[in-house]
């Protein structure tokens, strides 16, 4: 069985390479194509005159050609003379194919004035269709691209350009709207449909579809079918098959589809049925390796603490809306279905992972365990021998985001292994571990891990942070020996310099290319590292980042960066044009701030976590619905999308949500705890007392917080006990007291106010603050405007909430003070109960404007603004 289906795929195999050396002929464009920044929709024209712009080379950034740090618009043009022996008489040709290669980051694509394509992905190959009739035959016929560069590098670049005829795979693809099914019984028949879309209109269309199933484990080859059909485009095409299968298993179903009339070949896998991987509860052996330098806090076990109020909403949001509404075949399919339709969606998986291991120990949801097991089923099952996880067909093996999967993939699968003890998911980061330290190092036949990938090798050499985690779970010295070699491999002389920069020039927009996201996954990697080396060189590269950052890069809303990278200090343009505070960026902020939280227990860090918490984090996830924006800007409406398609931050975000449970209450390492965020919730564990034992607690807190600066802790320890309890001041507040049984204990705003004595059973503290509010100066990126601010929450103003503000920018403030109003004014279904009245100026004219928390504002597609100018500006 297994033998005929092999001969039967190399015999297809071998009739299309004969069909594709028949019929696509190709025809290479030239390099030299005409280039100007600026725009203006005249230059798509065939008629345009750019006699005086410059040649450039089509295939290379326009940053190696003399345009140097350009971001923003411009226009490439070429003619190219079509000879009439690309037309054809075949009915399924009517067109011709453009391929451009890869384009940094969007285009519009324009052939004789008509635009034919457009994608906006700088990793995307580019292949449009070209009508027949569009073509000027044996004539010049004009090819004009518009390319916007948000950052970085820009401009068309990579692959042979050129106009061929089409493909199968030009005209239609495979797909299938089935949903995985699970073995229920043994005896089970499965009706399966394959679905033909197409992407030109094609009347009829013949050709043969093969069907193979297998076993996804054994390989063994259950059912084949092959059927001579014909399909066509005036209707989605459908296939029907019905497969009957006895023994339980895990099963891979492969469509093959090739025509006779056309080279190339249709191909789709997908999973066929699931057999559940039974669970034991084990022991989970962290750490083997403890750390040299021990952080002053830690975060209690998940499963002893409950939410309420607010923060409780936003979580429960998280896992409901977002992480069990996740598009399972969306984030394993490229694993199963290689290579993955992005070059970097293979890290989906390991963020999903990541965030469902903490929000299921913390809610020990079962449908949330369930969804969980499968996921990590699939994945380990499509770990190839030698330990490859990742998307790409081998001749693209570690070429781009290939580490980077396998950086995600490692650090989801030791977070289930830490709260499961599931083995298996152990030994598949080692496997993974394992190719790492075998491909990349200094030894002859290694590759250079910068050069495996962009933003100066940062985005591979983050691989830092989970090859600690892996040498603390296995004590295996190979994998911190790895970790040294990452260190080396910064000041390699294409490396980004991370360490020596920071050290040295003390500037994240200095450093390597700049770029946020990557940056701050390896500066997590460096603390983390630091704490098992001791390497003071470490801590300092990495405080001085974080100071940097949080004094220079952040904008109010506790957010970073400008089309993905650090700009210059206080540079906060915050339009949607602007790319501004990418979810990335914000959730990696987040984990950075908290390793460096964990090691130090500072204050002034949680502040910073607390305002990104408040603000941008929760802005970046819409609480209705889970869909998540990718750029969260300040001004216009929040571009929330539910699609895994060029979206990276819709698995970033519920990361640095499930992280919350982690951040509000701390214990100590040597001594009681930390109340950080004065949300309602309950404690429920044990703590160390001043004497070094342990004592259970029972804590409650009672808040009113974010509405009112309000709370009443009760706190019931097992025994009478000494040991410290720590209530975070939060820095923008004012008038902080703490009343403990009738003594009363005054909080310096910024610090803690550390509270150690002889606890007895039921202890009462109430707690009070002003919220303070406050008004916030647009500075130099929105002179004349200001921006309200009361607690950590920013406010904004929500066109759907003001019907009558028809133009929000005609909107002024003169002595704004926002007063707390009744939730009756807010819609039904609105998450969140905050909304507050101002008096301000519409027009020149006075108006009383309703507005919310920046993070509240927009979950029902309103046009938003945070800065609103100052009055007479």
């Amino acid at each position: 069985m297994k033998n005929l289906a092999l001969i039967l795929f190399i015999l297809i195999s071998l009739n299309l390479k004969s069909q594709t050396i028949a019929t696509n002929k190709l025809q290479e464009l030239s390099k030299e194509w005409k280039f100007q920044t600026g725009d203006d929709a005249d230059y798509s024209k065939p008629g345009f005159n750019d006699v005086g712009w410059k040649t450039i080379i089509a295939d290379k950034y326009w940053e190696t050609q003399g345009f140097t740090d350009y971001d923003g618009i411009a226009w490439y043009r070429v003619q190219v003379v079509i000879p009439s022996s690309l037309k054809t008489n075949n009915e399924l040709r009517k067109t011709l194919k453009l391929f451009l290669g890869r384009i940094d980051d969007s285009d519009e694509t324009y052939f004789n004035g008509i635009k034919i394509g457009g994608i906006n992905s700088y990793d995307a190959e580019r292949s449009y269709i070209i009508p027949l009739d569009l073509i000027q035959w044996d004539k010049k016929n004009q090819i004009a691209v518009r390319v916007n560069d948000i950052g970085g590098n820009g401009g068309m670049y990579g692959g042979i350009l050129s106009i061929g005829n089409v493909q199968l795979s030009d005209i239609a693809f495979l797909t299938t709207n089935d949903k995985l099914s699970e073995f229920k019984s043994p005896d089970t028949k499965f009706d399966k449909t394959l679905l033909f879309k197409f992407k030109v209109p094609v009347e009829k269309m013949e050709g043969t579809i093969y069907v193979k199933v297998y076993d996804a484990v054994s390989k063994n080859v259950l059912f084949k079918n092959e059927d001579h059909i014909v399909v066509g485009s005036k209707t989605d095409s459908v296939y029907r098959i019905s497969v009957q299968l006895k023994e339980p298993a895990t099963c891979k179903i492969d469509y093959l589809f090739t025509s006779d009339e056309l080279a190339d070949t249709l191909k789709y896998s997908t999973l066929f049925s699931y057999k559940p991987t039974p669970r034991t509860d084990e022991h989970v052996e962290y750490p083997v390796i403890k750390q040299t330098v021990s952080g002053k806090v830690m975060a209690f076990d998940l499963e002893n603490i409950q939410f309420g109020g607010y923060l409780n909403e936003r979580l429960n949001a998280n896992l409901t809306q977002r992480l069990l509404n996740i598009d399972e075949t969306g984030i394993l399919e490229c694993y199963y279905s290689r290579p993955g339709k992005q070059t970097w969606i293979g890290e989906y998986t390991g963020k999903y992972l990541h965030a469902a291991s903490r929000v299921w120990r913390s809610t020990q949801n079962a449908q949330l365990k369930t969804q969980m097991d499968r996921i990590v089923d699939i994945l380990i099952g499509c770990q190839n021998e030698d330990g490859y996880l990742g998307t790409y067909l081998p001749a693209n093996y570690w070429t781009d985001w290939d580490v980077w999967a396998h950086k995600y993939n490692m650090l989801g699968l030791l977070s289930y292994y830490a709260v499961t003890g599931y083995r298996p998911a152990l030994k598949t980061s080692i496997k993974m571990g394992d190719l790492l330290c075998n491909t990349f190092g200094e030894v002859q036949g290694q590759l250079n891990i910068i050069n495996s990938s962009g933003h100066v090798g940062m985005a591979s050499t983050s691989v830092l942070e989970p090859m600690t985690l892996l040498y603390q779970y296995t004590g295996d010295k190979k994998y911190l020996d790895f970790c040294k070699y990452i260190l080396k491999a910064y000041e390699f002389e294409n490396g980004p310099k991370i360490i020596s920069t920071l050290t040295t020039i003390g500037k994240v927009d200095k450093t390597a290319n700049a770029k946020a996201y990557e940056m701050m996954s390896n500066l997590i990697g460096i603390v983390k590292l630091y704490q098992l080396t001791e390497d003071e060189k470490l801590l300092k590269a990495a405080t001085v980042a974080w100071n940097d950052i949080a004094t220079n890069k952040l904008y109010i809303t506790g957010t970073s960066s400008e089309h993905e990278r650090f700009k210059e200090d206080n540079h906060f343009p915050a339009e949607n044009e602007n790319s501004m505070g990418e979810g990335c960026v914000t959730t990696t902020w987040i984990q950075f701030s908290q390793a460096l939280y964990n090691l130090t227990g500072e204050a002034k860090i949680m502040d910073e976590i607390e305002k990104s918490i408040f603000n941008h984090l929760f802005a970046a996830e819409n609480p209705e619905t889970g869909c998540v924006s990718y750029y969260t800007a300040l001004q216009g409406k929040k571009p929330y999308r539910c699609d895994i398609d060029s979206h990276c931050c819709l698995a970033s975000i519920p990361r640095g949500i499930a992280a919350i449970p982690e951040l509000a209450l701390t214990k100590n390492a040597d001594n009681g705890f930390n109340i950080n965020l004065y949300s309602t919730g309950k404690i429920k564990d044990k703590i160390f007392a001043k004497d070094g034992k342990e004592v259970a607690i029972d804590c409650t807190i009672e808040s009113k917080f974010p509405d009112a600066g309000e709370a009443t802790i009760k706190l019931n320890p097992e025994t009478k006990a000494q040991f410290l309890l720590a209530l975070r001041v939060p820095a923008w507040c004012k008038n902080y007291t703490a009343n403990v049984d009738g003594k009363n204990f005054k909080g310096i705003p910024g610090k803690y106010l550390n509270i150690d004595q002889m606890w007895n059973k039921n202890s009462i503290i109430k707690v009070s603050f002003n919220l303070n509010d406050q008004i916030l100066d647009g500075g130099k990126s929105y002179p004349g405007y200001i921006a309200l601010k009361v607690g950590p929450q920013v406010l904004a103003i929500d066109q759907s909430l003001n019907p009558k503000i028809i133009n929000l920018d005609k909107l002024s403030f003169d002595s704004p003070k926002p007063l707390l109003a009744s939730k009756k004014l807010l819609p039904k279904s609105w998450i969140g109960s905050q909304i507050y009245t101002s008096k301000a100026f519409y027009d020149g004219k006075p108006v009383e404007v309703k507005m919310v928390p920046f993070a509240d504002a927009g979950q029902t597609g309103g046009e938003i603004r945070v800065w609103i100018k100052k009055k007479n500006q």
